[in-house]
This record gives structure tokens, C-alpha cells and sequence, in this order.
């Protein structure tokens, strides 16, 4: 679906006068050069002005010309994301969510109930790696990287980010379908079953409080044979079996640890119970310490260029979820210490970029209007990441899709884009960036237009969500998903045969418009079908931001919050008003007064309060409010509820 952007002039030749047109307004015929050394007119579809000035009568049909070479700008046919209409259904969007985050159960390591191999009716044994060892220090669990099965740690970091920020900016997004090992609903929904995996793995990548365990496996050894995980760890060493090499570190890894550290203050925040919150609240100040005196990334052994040399947006990102997680003020201290003189980052959520998570959560929980301290503004970073990044590189594409480089991973990074826009979003909704009502549409629609590519509405007519309704059309390379136990697989077989479980990994997407081979092996095209946790991680921000407003849980929501917070409303004796609290975890409490029409009327700065009941008394003054009916919104963690209290003089 094209548009004509406003910036967008046709100048016809009409014998000696002059046609100025904009797509979606009247012509304006000018009827002689001579005459005429400025027309300004306004378009009306910005309420925008635009300005041509045309001075004397030697101007030819080849300047001419080049004025229209000059103002029928790049954009001249630019993607309508503004008015995006969705032929899915918001159960289509429901079921995507599903696969993507079972998905993540396709990749456990380790005895930890991988479903691809218990599911598996032709494998014997069921458990893979369950060696991976540093020192003899077990470091056995966690999630396979993509379709092969090292472990790496810039990935899974990342992607457990991904998943934790999206249930918790939108819990009622995430069903409970199963429990940790696919049995009857646990009362957990299920992302955070899935989380878990990968935060006790992090736990035990620190054997001490000077190593950091960073990668299992060898990614050549790895890559040597075709089969299942579990049949794999039969193999010799040299072919990827136990027990396979680990590497560490204790000198660098602070970003990685610092990203591990930050999906463990979430689990502190939302896992239900209260002995593995207080682990993962530990272990989230232990990593962040590590993280400090460890500086600089990590030298990834094969497979991966080293992570970019920007490390302030994990340490940002861990510190301010410890401020959150404990209200200790040094940690959000640090947090602005980390933005100072920084930039916006320019490149979509990726498993080395996670500036736009951290631009969200400063927004959010440290000041709406908070800066780097030389003049840029945190508010306007990500809103640059969204429309001068994002929509920009879609654009100019038929199916409004961005193409941020043309090989390994387009759909990964075109969804980590997603992700920022629903952020974006988020913050327009909550009034916390600036923003037209135009910019909140295009960066909803933007986000729904790239998960709709995904699903299937593309130029291929086929989802890149493998096995989504069933289509498995587009291949992935995933050794698990393909279930074969053919002693050498053929590459032949590879790209041919049918696969034993639809997966739910994200396919890792063309190479350019029309342009996708759809082969497992042979030559570069793997880098089309790969698939990994840091393909789904930022899927499932980005369908989340969707699921929780067109299919919500509100079972869920209502149940993690009676979990965590429970409070009643009285009047004091003074006249003041009370609340009256009782926590079941730690967390930021923010209290606001308003009236029935949204204005403030009083507002009791964030605290840090711990597990236990209080008796707060909030609201003072109530004589100058006035009497009449008033909202009291109770902040817990980033969810908010209201209730109405009535004030009489």
C-alpha cells in the first residue's frame, strides 16, 4: 500500500505556464514564468507550506527539470502506515504469541524438558548437554543459540530481556496454557516458565563472583553433523557430544553481565514465588557488581562478530531495574551517569543494542524528561529510533518492509524496530513523549504491519513464523525442528523433506524484496532460514504490545496484581486520605490524585517499599481540592489501577 507523502511535487509542463501539484490537492496552473517569483501554497494533508520560487523568463524545460528531480523527493512513494488496516484476527495474533513463546521450549539445553525431544517418539533419550561443565562447576540448562546448540551469551541475555520487558510492560498479553514441563496450566503464565530457563542458567554462569562462563560448546565441532541435540551429545567431542568445551571470562563480559543481571531484577519483580525472587534480586546485585568491574564485551569464539563497542545502554538498562527493583538511589544515579553525553543508538533491538528498552524504562521510572545531560533529550532518542530509523527504512518498499542490511537476519531486526515503535507507543498512550496523534497511529500500525508481514501478508504469501496454521512452506534451519535421526542428512533432505514439529522460530527473512531462497544448507542461504532466541525475543515484544489490546487477559493482570499488591482506601481522623497496604513482593510504589477529568491534583513521588503491610497516608489538603469525586491510581511496578473516592468539605 503506497502513499504520496507530503513532501511529494509534480510540476507539469503546460505550454509556457506552470502546473504545481500536490497529490491530494487542487492544481494550480500558473499561467507565465515571467510573472511569477513565488508560489506558496499549503498541502492538505500536513496543513504544511511549501514553497517554490521561479525567477525569470530564462528558465528552460531543463531546469525545470531538475526542480522536479529536486522536490519529487525519495519518498515519492512512501508506505501508508497511517492508514494500515490488518486483515488478521486478534486470535491470529494470539496464536503467533503462543508459538513464538513455546518456541523457546524448542531450545532448552540440558535436562530441562526440551518438548521437541520429549515429544520425539523416535529418540531414546530425551536430555542433551547435560555435561556442560566449567572447572566442574555445572553449567549445564539454558537455551540453544538458533538451530544449532551452543550456548551463547550476547544472545540469550538479550533475548531473555526481550521476553521479561514485554510481560512486564504488558502482562495480559501472556496466557497460561502449560506448566514448566507442558503439563496442565501452573497458574505461571507461560513466558515466564520459559524465562526461567534461561535466569537459572545465568545464575550458575558466575561460579564466582570473578568468572563469567560465556559460551558452551564449539561452534565447529557443533556444526559437523546433522541431528537432534539429544543424539548430538552421544557424539565425540570433536562432533559437538560431551563434554563439550566451555570459555570464560574474568576480565571482560560487563554488557552481557549486565544484561544478565537486568532479566533477573524483572524475575525478582514478577516470578510468583518469593524464595526464587529473593535469588534472582541477589544474584541481579551480584552480576551488576561484576558488570562494573569488568568492563568491555566479551570475544565471542566463532560464529559472531564481537559485540559493538557501546556498552552504556546494558549497564543503563541493569541499573535502573536495580533502582527499580530495591529504590536505592545510587543505582539510578549510575543509570543517568550511564546516558551522560550519549546519543540516540540509530539501529533497531538487536542482541548488542538494547538502547530503546533502556530509553523506555528511564521514560518510565526515572523522568519523563530526563536528557544526557548535553542537550538530547531521552524522549526524543527513541522517537528518532521510530521515525527517522524505523518507518524511514520501510518506506520505500512495497510491502512497508524494512530492509536494514540484506543478509543474516532481516526479520530479526526489521521486529526489533516493531518492538521500539510499540514502546514508542506505549509512552504516546501513558503521555510521557511528546507526539501527534499521527505519530501514535503510524508507530501502532508500523508494529502491526511488520508482525502481519510475519504471519504471511508478504510478497511470498507464506508466514516466517514456521508451522504458523500449519504452514511450514518456509524452512528453517533447526536441527531439532526437523527431527531427523538419518545418520548423514543430506543436504538434499535438508532442503526438501518435511519437518517433524512446527517450531515457532522466526525464519530469518529475505535477502531483498522477492527475493528468498528458502534453502536449509547451501551456499549463504542459511542466513535466510535461521532461526534463534534472538529472532523470537523481539517478536514477542512486538506481538505483545498487539495481543494485550486486541485479545487481553485481564485474568491474568487482575491475579498478578492481587499477588503483589492488595490496599483499601479511609479517611484519617485529620481528614487526610489513607492507604492502606499490603505487599507480597518488593517494589516502586507511585500514588496520583486527579479528578474525573485527568488533571492532577496531587502526586506522592516513587518509592522503593519493601515486602510487608503499610499504612500510607497519601493524599493531604483535601479542602483544596474541592469536593466531588476523584481518582486515586496506585503505581506498583509500572501497572497501575484506580480507585474513585469521594471528597466532602
Amino acid at each position: 500500500m503506497y502513499q504520496f507523502s507530503s513532501a511529494t511535487l509534480i510540476i507539469l509542463l503546460l505550454g509556457k505556464g506552470v502546473c504545481i501539484k500536490h497529490p491530494f490537492s487542487t492544481i494550480w496552473r500558473i499561467p507565465s514564468i515571467t510573472h511569477i517569483r513565488k508560489k506558496r501554497f499549503q498541502t492538505p494533508t500536513t496543513g504544511r507550506w511549501w514553497e517554490l520560487r521561479l525567477k525569470g523568463n530564462i528558465l528552460k524545460r531543463k531546469y525545470l527539470l531538475f526542480i522536479v528531480s529536486c522536490l519529487v523527493i525519495k519518498d515519492l512513494f512512501a508506505y501508508d502506515y497511517l492508514n494500515y488496516a490488518s486483515a488478521f484476527k486478534p486470535a491470529d495474533y494470539t496464536e503467533a504469541m503462543r508459538m513464538a513463546v513455546k518456541f523457546f521450549g524448542g531450545q532448552r539445553c540440558g535436562n530441562t524438558h526440551n518438548w521437541m525431544l520429549y515429544d520425539h517418539e523416535g529418540l531414546a533419550v530425551k536430555v542433551c548437554h547435560t555435561k556442560d561443565a566449567y572447572q566442574g562447576k555445572d553449567v549445564s540448562g539454558g537455551w540453544h543459540d538458533c538451530g544449532d546448540h551452543i550456548k551463547v551469551a550476547v544472545t540469550m541475555g538479550y533475548s531473555a530481556l526481550c521476553l521479561l520487558c514485554a510481560y512486564d510492560i504488558w502482562p495480559q498479553a501472556f496466557r497460561d496454557m502449560y506448566d514448566a514441563e507442558y503439563g496442565p496450566p501452573n497458574s505461571i503464565p507461560d513466558v515466564l516458565d520459559e524465562a526461567k530457563i534461561a535466569t537459572d542458567f545465568f545464575i550458575k554462569s558466575f561460579p564466582d563472583e570473578n568468572t563469567f562462563v560465556y559460551y558452551a560448546g564449539n561452534g565447529d565441532y557443533d556444526h559437523k553433523r546433522w541431528s537432534p541435540s539429544s543424539v548430538q551429545s552421544g557424539f565425540p567431542v570433536p562432533e559437538g557430544g560431551d563434554p563439550r568445551p566451555t570459555t570464560a571470562s574474568s576480565t571482560t563480559g560487563g554488557a552481557q553481565a549486565a544484561a544478565y543481571g537486568a532479566a533477573l531484577c524483572l524475575m525478582a519483580i514478577h516470578y510468583p514465588d518469593a524464595a526464587y525472587r529473593d535469588l534472582c534480586r541477589q544474584n541481579a546485585i551480584k552480576l551488576y557488581a561484576y558488570a562494573k568491574s569488568h568492563p568491555g564485551n566479551i570475544s565471542i569464539p566463532s560464529f559472531y562478530p564481537s559485540p559493538n563497542t557501546e556498552t552504556s545502554d546494558e549497564m543503563g538498562l541493569c541499573a535502573v531495574m536495580l533502582y527499580r527493583l530495591t529504590g536505592n538511589e545510587q543505582y539510578k544515579n549510575e543509570a543517568v551517569q550511564y546516558i551522560a553525553g550519549k546519543w540516540e543508538s540509530n539501529y533497531p533491538l538487536a542482541w548488542d543494542t538494547v538502547a530503546d528498552l533502556l530509553y523506555y524504562y528511564l521514560i518510565t521510572f526515572v523522568d519523563k524528561n530526563i536528557s544526557n545531560g548535553s542537550g538530547g533529550s531521552i524522549a526524543n532518542f527513541i522517537t528518532k529510533n521510530v521515525f527517522n530509523l524505523a518507518v524511514p527504512a520501510g518506506n520505500p518498499h512495497a510491502e512497508g518492509y524494512p530492509f536494514f542490511q540484506n543478509r543474516w537476519g532481516t526479520n530479526k531486526l526489521a521486529c526489533g524496530s516493531a518492538f521500539a515503535a510499540a514502546l514508542y507507543n506505549e509512552l504516546a498512550k501513558k503521555g510521557l513523549v511528546t507526539n501527534t496523534d499521527n505519530n501514535k497511529k503510524i508507530s501502532k500500525n508500523f508494529n502491526r504491519r511488520i508482525i502481519d508481514y510475519m504471519l504471511g501478508e508478504n510478497e511470498f504469501d507464506h508466514p516466517f513464523i514456521h508451522g504458523y496454521k500449519g504452514d511450514m512452506t518456509h524452512r528453517i534451519h533447526h536441527r531439532n525442528a526437523f527431527g531427523s535421526t538419518v545418520e548423514h542428512t543430506t543436504t538434499e533432505q535438508k532442503n526438501t523433506l518435511p519437518f517433524k514439529f512446527a517450531s515457532g522460530g522466526l525464519i530469518g527473512g529475505p535477502s531483498d524484496y522477492k527475493s528468498f531462497k528458502n534453502l536449509v544448507e547451501g551456499g549463504d542461504a542459511f542466513m535466510e532460514t535461521e532461526g534463534g532466541c534472538d529472532y523470537n525475543g523481539p517478536l514477542i515484544g512486538a506481538l505483545a504490545n498487539i495481543v494485550a489490546e486486541l485479545d487481553p487477559i485481564s485474568a491474568i493482570k487482575q491475579h498478578a496484581r492481587a499477588r503483589t499488591i492488595q490496599y483499601r482506601l479511609c479517611r484519617t481522623n485529620s481528614g487526610n486520605l489513607q492507604l492502606t497496604l499490603s505487599l507480597a513482593c518488593p517494589g516502586m510504589l507511585q500514588i496520583h490524585l486527579t479528578d474525573l477529568r485527568g488533571k492532577t491534583i496531587q502526586k506522592v513521588p516513587a518509592r522503593y517499599y519493601r515486602q510487608g503491610a503499610y499504612a500510607i497516608e497519601v493524599i493531604t489538603g483535601l479542602r483544596q481540592a474541592g469536593c466531588g469525586m476523584y481518582l486515586v491510581s496506585v503505581g506498583f511496578n509500572g501497572q497501575w489501577s484506580a480507585l474513585r473516592t469521594m471528597i466532602i468539605n
